[in-house]
């Protein structure tokens, strides 16, 4: 699963870089003014074991030498390197609280497909001062090979928004029926950023899900996690039934992560324990903008109490 929140730590550990690229878990990139050899700028490549993508980040460039576009360059670089690789996208996660590297992903052809919310504390080190809350971040993709046509699974209340995903990445959608699930589920899950955010991944969908996710989230906000991100495999044609018993526990939509499972996209889904004023997030795109108010209403409506419906007996609508 994708790293998330402590995006930029390698940054202010030099031996750390140098490591991650001898292991070739990271490709970087660097800016250097001819004839003084003064590194001006850094953009790496972060691979995933057994992925179709990779995370591009790690990036900065020096105050003084932006709007050159350096940032374009070394991209442009990182993506023929994952093109050798065969990967078939890559993604960023840019920051919030600042516009800059939001405009150069639009600029590279990237589009948002998700928000993730609350996930940086207010300390966090790519600020120049503490926030008034916890930060978020977009997720960004773009495709390096012409995607896959696939029938993806997307539960009915959010086929409206997952349908302008896909029309905005450029792929088209056939979201197909959704039959139960069967058998026993599978799944994974990891913290991040010193354990105050935490993943879940479903490999398999099965009927003991829904307890087996609740559980592993519980598990994960005893051991500190404030945000839980939750990623279900849309090939699969459980995730709708079990999307809804997790919304029914606390967790909302965030979005899609294109090719991020082995068996294709992947349905993002979180938690978060605190309360954020989702006015406070720069957004430089229309769509982007659009994501993160769908982000906030789903957010609300699932943690809003929930009220009988007189017309429909035994159905809690909120």
């Amino acid at each position: 699963m994708a790293r998330v929140a402590d995006t930029d730590t390698e940054l202010y550990d030099p031996a750390e870089l140098v490591r991650l690229n001898q292991t070739e878990a990271m490709v970087s990139v660097v800016a250097i003014i001819s004839g003084t050899g003064e590194v001006v700028g850094h953009f790496a490549l972060e691979r995933i074991v057994g992925s179709a993508v990779a995370e591009v980040g790690e990036a900065i460039v020096l105050a003084e030498h932006r709007h050159r576009h350096l940032m374009e360059a070394m991209l442009a670089m990182l993506e023929d390197h994952a093109r050798g690789l065969g990967l078939a996208g890559i993604f960023a996660q840019p920051v919030t609280n600042h516009l800059f590297s939001q405009k150069a992903n639009e600029r590279c052809g990237f589009r948002s497909c998700g928000v993730t919310l609350g996930v940086l504390s207010r300390a966090y080190r790519n600020t120049p001062e503490p926030q008034q809350q916890r930060g978020s971040l977009l997720l960004d993709f773009k495709y390096l090979q012409p995607p896959t046509p696939a029938i993806r699974h997307v539960p009915l209340h959010h086929q409206a928004i997952a349908a302008r995903i896909y029309e905005m990445i450029h792929a088209t959608v056939d979201f197909g029926l959704a039959p139960p699930a069967t058998g026993s589920g599978r799944l994974v899950s990891k913290s991040f950023a010193a354990g105050q955010v935490a993943g879940i991944r479903v490999l398999r969908v099965g009927t003991d899900s829904a307890e087996e996710v609740a559980r592993a989230r519980r598990d994960l906000e005893r051991a500190g996690a404030q945000a839980v991100i939750l990623e279900l495999p849309l090939a699969q044609s459980g995730t709708p039934a079990l999307c809804q018993a997790l919304e029914a526990e606390g967790f909302s939509f965030i979005g899609i992560g294109p090719c991020f499972a082995a068996d294709g996209d992947v349905l993002r889904l979180q938690t978060l324990t605190e309360e954020l004023d989702f006015a406070v997030p720069r957004i430089e795109t229309p769509f982007a903008r659009e994501l993160l108010a769908y982000a906030a209403s789903q957010r609300k409506r699932i943690i809003q109490p929930r009220e009988y419906h007189p017309d429909q007996k035994g159905i809690f609508m909120s």
